[in-house]
């Protein structure tokens, strides 16, 4: 059968899939979470080029002592960042702003363009602005804090059943 498309496949049986050519790996739901947060990376990334968005990118690690939180932040400078500490989270803000002139024949006309992008990162912890060490280099912000001391305790599950 042929749809009048050369771009829409033929129905053959030389293009039907058959299961012995399929690849039957032991199903995993962390091998499928893995898959689909590597389809909306290559997805978003592949977005933001064709909207000429430069993202910013943040990794939040720990070690022993200190959390860790570095963002990348492309096409940025130091003035056009706003950290802001509200509770547990750390707000990073970026705004830009364009002015130009544009001369006409008749007469001078004037664009802005203004764009503010955010991120709020929650954490476990409210963080100390006196024990905070920032620093920006290479479009990259770096925030370190210490880690504190947090009292945990574990809950018990029970054996009764919901009724």
């Amino acid at each position: 059968m042929t749809f009048g498309n050369d771009n829409v496949p033929k129905e053959n049986n030389d293009q039907l899939v058959r299961m012995s050519d399929m690849d039957f790996k032991p199903f995993s739901l962390l091998n499928l979470i893995n898959g689909m947060d590597s389809y909306f990376n290559q997805f978003f990334k592949h977005i933001n080029t064709h909207l000429s968005v430069n993202p910013h990118w943040i990794n939040t690690y720990e070690t022993d002592s200190e959390v860790i939180i570095e963002a990348i932040l492309p096409g940025c400078t130091k003035n056009q960042i706003q950290l802001e500490i509200i509770g547990n989270q750390l707000r990073i803000g970026v705004e830009s702003s364009v002015l130009e002139e544009v001369n006409y024949e008749t007469h001078t006309g004037r664009r802005q363009f203004y764009q503010r992008r955010e991120h709020v990162i929650p954490l476990p912890y409210s963080i100390s602005e006196k024990e905070t060490i920032t620093s920006f280099h290479n479009e990259t912000l770096k925030i370190t804090f210490p880690k504190k001391d947090i009292m945990r305790r574990y809950l018990e599950i029970g054996d009764n059943t919901l009724n």
